[in-house]
């Protein structure tokens, strides 16, 4: 079975991702090598070589064409792109993890003919890419307003006891064992508009929240009873939100998906079994007398969230064409070379 995440994703801080914490037991190959270094390449080959076994194939929030990262849990293995924005290494070279460097492949002459032409794409993908932070910041400012003013209405005894009873009826009596909450981010902005990675034939429940913070506090305490039961939660969150809270968990056991979201209507998501509509659970007084702020915030952020795609779809643009000079460059007889050895090298770990 394949299971399918994002690595990360960008947020007005950076971009930032849970993948090197969550991983850090497992034995990595770090990727290094500029764009066009046959990265997402090699680990498309090693996922297909595996692709028997339980796999996870993370990603590229930026370009959702390419591969960040594939792991194969019951090898204890990971393999994954460590150069920025999200750069990393292993602590303990040839214990924790081995660095693979594919800028080797690289011929240096066409590179530096064109060197003047590769830092003009390069400045210019990297404006793209700082416009889109302060963009995200301009999302995350009318979102955590919406979520404060929520916050200030959320009848919270009344949710919490719904959540208790909903989590009665989802999740099986407490066998004894803890389970296991895990971050993976299922969802990402990216050049291609919000995106969602959601495993086949799992039931979904559909939480419609345009405030907030009721699904962020049901989904918290969903997660924690199914943790408390046993079972294991894959918990996405916010990258935009201040305080990053969960807009999505997984139950892998359960084979079920609770997901949040702000509008009716979600096209990209499957068929729910289940929509519950969480406005009974604020204050309608309260959100009444903050409505005009609540529509602006709400129309001011999706505004902004368009103009944000946008230039994640420039700043791919801008990468592709600085890919293509070092795909020029590169030496696929050595790319094919290194795939082939780090495929043996894991076999030979796996035994």
């Amino acid at each position: 079975m394949q299971r399918t995440y994002f690595l990360g994703g960008a947020s007005p801080q950076g971009f930032e991702t849970d993948f090197w914490r969550e991983q850090q037991a497992l034995y990595g190959f770090y990727l290094k090598g500029g764009p066009g270094t046959g990265k997402s390449t090699l680990m498309k080959k090693i996922a297909a070589a595996f692709s028997g076994e339980e796999t996870a194939v993370y990603h590229c929030a930026s370009d959702p064409r390419s591969l960040d990262a594939v792991v194969l849990p019951a090898r204890g293995i990971f393999i994954a792109d460590s150069t920025a924005p999200h750069e990393a290494s292993t602590p303990l070279p040839f214990v924790t993890g081995e660095t693979v460097d594919l800028a080797a492949a690289l011929a240096q002459e066409p590179l530096q003919k064109a060197s003047t032409d590769i830092l003009a794409l390069y400045r210019a993908n990297q404006t793209a890419h700082a416009q889109v932070k302060k963009g995200l910041a301009g999302i995350a400012e009318m979102e955590d307003m919406i979520a404060e003013t929520g916050a200030a209405a959320l009848l919270q005894d009344r949710l919490e006891k719904y959540a208790a009873r909903l989590a009665k009826r989802l999740f099986p009596k407490k066998n004894g064992c803890e389970g296991h909450l895990l971050y993976r981010q299922s969802a990402a902005l990216t050049p291609l508009g919000r995106m969602r990675f959601l495993p086949e034939s799992f039931d979904l429940i559909l939480l419609h929240d345009p405030y907030y913070a009721a699904g962020a506090l049901l989904l918290h305490q969903l997660c924690a009873a199914a943790v408390q039961s046993g079972l294991s939660c894959e918990i996405t969150r916010s990258l935009t939100q201040k305080h990053r809270p969960p807009v999505q968990i997984i139950l892998p056991e359960q084979r079920l998906m609770i997901a949040a979201v702000t509008e009716a209507a979600q096209p990209e998501l499957p068929a729910p079994v289940s929509t519950l509509h969480l406005q009974r659970f604020y204050d309608a007084e309260v959100l009444r007398r903050q409505r005009t702020l609540l529509k602006f915030s709400a129309k001011t952020a999706a505004a902004t969230e368009d103009q944000v795609i946008a230039l994640l779809a420039e700043a791919l643009r801008l990468h592709d064409l600085l890919e293509n000079y070092y795909i020029g460059a590169l030496n696929t007889d050595f790319l094919g070379q290194q795939t082939d050895r780090l495929i043996s090298e894991i076999l030979r770990r796996g035994q």
